[in-house]
């Protein structure tokens, strides 16, 4: 399981090329605030309100298209989202999805921000008609974000539904548990090969935001 990781891992930073730059007036949507892009300097330093009236200060590094780091904000004595300053968060433009992905020193997603046209309660009912659908029916087409998963009860739920993006493509599981759970679904046929499953941007993004949310769960 860990070297399937360190595989979406290089895939999600391999996406580097398909990255675009942040402009102003752009709007993020983490499922909960609607950040809004108010300004960029030289091109560099960009600063976001949200509709919550918090701020968000990233800047562009240079030479890596599409990373910056998430910076201090004049409001901000610590990092927002359980992060640090100095983190990356990379740009991604993808088959059809463009995204902020902030992420651990160690490269693996864990907070989710989608760029939307839309305003803050058309955000809202989304993510609230996003609540009402099963787990397994949008994690292959639907980005989650940690305010939808800080809502599932517990670590196991989460780490079924973060297996279940693997078993859906033949995963071959290790782990008896699980094992013996996807063996139980009716649609679970284990392949023979797990280095050759690939996994789109969504389902690779899902896989590192839920373990993200299972990591801050600590010892639950």
């Amino acid at each position: 399981m860990k070297n399937l990781f360190s595989i979406i891992t290089m895939m999600l930073f391999a996406v580097c090329v398909h990255a675009q730059t942040i402009r102003k007036g752009d709007k993020f949507f983490d499922g909960a605030t609607l950040y809004t892009v108010q300004d960029v300097r030289m091109n560099k330093y960009v600063y976001m309100t949200g509709s919550d009236d918090s701020e968000l200060s990233l800047e562009k590094v240079d030479g890596k298209a599409g990373m910056y780091t998430l910076q201090p904000s004049r409001q901000a004595d610590d990092a927002p989202f359980g992060a640090q300053f100095g983190w990356r968060v990379q740009y991604i433009r993808q088959d059809g999805m463009n995204f902020l992905a902030l992420r651990k020193p160690s490269g693996d997603a864990m907070w989710i921000f989608v760029l939307t046209p839309d305003d803050i309660d058309d955000c809202i009912e989304q993510q609230r008609l996003m609540k009402q659908e099963l787990p397994s029916e949008i994690t292959s087409n639907t980005l989650l974000n940690r305010h939808y998963l800080a809502e599932i009860p517990n670590k196991k739920e989460l780490r079924l539904m973060r297996n279940e993006i693997l078993a859906r493509h033949g995963y071959r599981f290790k782990s008896r548990d699980l094992q013996e759970w996807f063996g139980q679904q009716f649609w679970y046929k284990p392949g023979n090969n797990n280095n050759a499953i690939k996994l789109n941007i969504i389902e690779q993004t899902n896989v590192q935001i839920i373990k993200s949310e299972e990591d801050a769960r600590g010892d639950e």
